[in-house]
């Protein structure tokens, strides 16, 4: 154990003799590099191995763009391409444009004188002289069959009043003596768009009550005006019965005095309320005066007014004009040219009275319906005495806004004719509706007459039997034709009788015929596309 001990320090002390020695030569050895001379430079060693490849550095900017290179020579002229169609070669026969506007239900020709029938014809129409070429309806005309429907019992009952509603049926107001409570009493009657009847209801009580004006409300439901001795303050009383769609009647309300007071017309005013003309025996200024009485939306009369003289002076229509105002029509025996005057009276808003007017002759003559026309005049109708062809004319009056009086035309023959409705229609003309003796079946029939924005009769049709047929109310269907309603002796279940006529709707231009030197054209009894025609033809060689 000891011996090992021993040799281990020799082994350890023989490590360190030799590091120290080794030390010794490698300090002899540096002293003698630093002192001895250069030696020659020895060969070149060989190329070492090729480097790593380092990365790619970032990519330029764009340089700016070079020049635009000039413009390239024009190309040759391509080849010729194949020759069109000849244009159409002028007609050998161009009429213009014709004024047909007076020919409705009528059949014209026009004269060509190109002796042939080998031809090519074009036929282009307008609805006004400025207006684009159409050709609306054009070789035969749209048809569409009217009606003629009665209503009532074995008693007596009257129409006066009609207006189109809004699904596109009829409302008929007026009175029945064959059905209600006693005597006459308030009849409204409703229709589908063919005059079959869908509902009716009677108003009033013991004693006669007349309704003489209609108007669908703006609720859908229905407002009628007239006069009552059932109810009221005494004598006759202004009455307005408001319902609703069905003809259940939702309110009523009397307007009068102790004396007689009358109501005849009423529209629906643009507040929602009613304004009602007729005439007062227990206001004003004499026996009988023009009354205007406007009402809020529940039938509570607002104000009133009267308009007159010291003679009778009554309004038997009434519509609020564009201004907010109303315009009264009727007659007078207090003012004008003599014996009794159509009367048209302007109010403001409150119904004060802004101007009046009065027209008429040395004999009577009457005013029965009024409306504001497109321009802001007014068409007034009645019947004269005192101009015209004989004892009794229809007579229609057109006046500029404040009146004044632009043109009037008469209507009739020698016998007694009389208008008592009046639309202008959509083509800018009027309508009329009332009676003649001078034309028809016999006695008086219903009369429409059909006139252009002058005045000047375009057509006119009467309808009815060999007893009195009498038509008080027209509008404008919404198809282009005529409704009319009034009273029948002619036809129905006994005595008078409602009668609702419908008209006819024919529109368009037919091509009736043709021969070497003329072409043969009708134009449709209602239609309104057609007021000028041109018809261009060409031969066929």
């Amino acid at each position: 154990m000891a011996t090992t001990n021993f040799t281990n320090k020799k082994f350890i002390a023989g490590i360190i003799i030799a590091i120290l020695v080794s030390s010794a030569i490698s300090i002899g050895v540096s002293t003698m590099l630093i002192a001895g001379p250069q030696g020659p430079e020895g060969p070149q060693g060989e190329l070492g191995p090729q480097g790593l490849q380092g990365e790619t550095g970032a990519t330029g900017s764009i340089g700016p763009a070079g020049a635009t290179g000039a413009t390239g020579a024009t190309g040759g002229t391509g080849p010729q391409g194949p020759q069109g169609e000849p244009g159409p070669s002028a007609p050998d026969y161009d009429s213009g444009w014709v004024d047909i506007s007076d020919k409705n239900g009528e059949y014209f020709t026009l004269t060509h004188n190109l002796d042939s029938t080998n031809v090519i014809v074009d036929i282009t129409g307008k609805t006004a002289v400025d207006g684009g070429a159409h050709q609306i309806h054009l070789g035969s005309t749209s048809f569409k069959q009217g009606f003629e429907e009665t209503y009532g019992g074995t008693d007596n009952d009257f129409g006066y009043s009609v207006v189109q509603t809004i699904d596109g049926g009829y409302a008929i107001a007026g009175y029945t003596a064959s059905y209600g409570v006693a005597g006459a009493n308030f009849w409204l009657i409703k229709t589908d768009s063919a005059g079959t009847v869908q509902w009716n209801q009677t108003y009033g009580g013991a004693n006669d009550d007349i309704g003489y004006s209609v108007v669908q409300t703006s609720d859908g439901g229905y407002a009628i005006a007239g006069e009552t001795l059932s109810y009221g303050a005494g004598g006759t009383d202004v009455w307005l019965v408001k319902t609703d769609s069905t003809g259940v009647a939702q309110w009523n309300q009397t307007y009068g005095g102790t004396n007689d007071d009358y109501g005849r017309s009423v529209v629906q005013t643009s507040d929602g309320g009613y304004a009602i003309t007729g005439w007062t025996q227990s206001y004003g200024a004499g026996s009988g005066d023009s009354w205007l009485i406007k009402t809020d939306a529940a039938g509570t009369a607002q104000w009133n007014q009267t308009y007159g003289g010291t003679s009778v002076d009554q309004g038997f229509s009434v519509i609020q004009t564009i201004d907010g105002g109303y315009a009264i029509a009727g007659y007078t025996e207090s003012y004008g040219s003599g014996g009794i005057d159509v009367w048209l009276v302007k109010t403001d808003g409150s119904g004060t009275a802004q101007w009046n007017q009065t027209y008429g002759g040395s004999s009577s003559d009457f005013g029965y319906s009024v409306v504001q026309t497109i321009d802001g005049g007014y068409a007034v109708a009645g019947t004269t005495l005192s101009y015209g062809a004989g004892s009794e004319d229809s007579w229609l009056v057109k006046t500029d806004s404040t009146g004044a009086v632009q043109w009037n035309q008469t209507y009739g023959d020698i016998m007694d004719d009389a208008g008592f409705s009046v639309v202008e229609t959509t083509d800018g003309g009027y309508a009329i509706a009332g009676i003649t003796n001078s034309y028809g079946a016999g006695n008086y029939d219903f009369w429409l007459v059909k006139t252009d924005g002058s005045g000047t009769a375009q057509w006119n049709q009467t309808y009815g039997g060999t007893n009195d047929d009498i038509g008080w109310s027209v509008v404008e269907t919404g198809d282009g034709g005529y409704a009319i309603a009034g009273y029948t002796a002619s036809y129905g279940a006994g005595g008078n009788d409602v009668w609702l006529v419908k008209t006819d709707v024919e529109s368009g231009l037919a091509w009736t015929g043709s021969t070497a030197n003329i072409v043969t054209l009708y134009r449709g009894l209602t239609d309104t596309y057609w007021k000028y025609v041109r018809v261009r033809i060409w031969k066929i060689e």
